[in-house]
């Protein structure tokens, strides 16, 4: 899901965040931390994409008006 969604750099920092906030790190290092970052990253861009689209529906919409 990584590749589909442009997780940038900065969603994983947020995600890091997130994930501190709550205390995470189970695994070898921390392993699991690190996927449910990543997956947390990938939610953000996802998010950001999907706003991204409805703007431009609502843009196109009243240009229609």
């Amino acid at each position: 899901m990584t590749n589909k969604h442009r997780v940038r750099d900065a969603d994983l920092e947020k995600a890091h965040i997130i994930l501190g906030e709550h205390g995470l790190a189970v695994g070898p290092a921390g392993k699991t931390s690190e996927a449910i970052a990543k997956a947390i990253g990938d939610g953000i861009a996802l998010g950001r994409k999907e706003g991204i689209a409805k703007a431009a529906e609502a843009i196109a919409r009243r240009k229609d008006t």
